[in-house]
């Protein structure tokens, strides 16, 4: 095998595991999803039952007001794994590209 088949084959094989962890991160992101969503519904709920009055309103803000930090905490931490997890697909859809067309396409070296 020579030094073009080689490189190009490993190119392609980083393009590979990209892609991978790609969607690796993106089935994390989508259970994250799923638990944030479920825990607003509960702060939500919570939140409905001390809205009754302006006092039992701010008791209620007091006790899910650290939910909430966390959940928004956790929102911004997926905002920023979708975007790792894009960059990643994106890059190894490049790199797999790239491997192929140095396999393929790319002259044989001369010796």
């Amino acid at each position: 095998m020579n030094k073009k088949k080689l490189i190009g084959t490993i190119v392609f094989l980083m393009g590979v595991c990209l892609i991978g962890i790609s969607m690796y991160i993106t089935s994390q992101v989508e259970q994250g999803k799923l638990k944030a969503n479920r825990a607003q519904q509960q702060v939500d709920q919570g939140s409905g039952l001390f809205s009754g009055n302006p006092v039992t309103k701010e008791i209620g803000k007091g006790i899910t007001g650290s939910a909430q930090r966390k959940i928004d905490e956790g929102m911004q931490q997926i905002s920023d794994y979708t975007v790792i997890a894009r960059i990643a697909q994106i890059s190894g859809i490049i790199l797999v590209i790239l491997g192929l067309g140095v396999v393929f396409v790319g002259k044989p070296s001369r010796k």
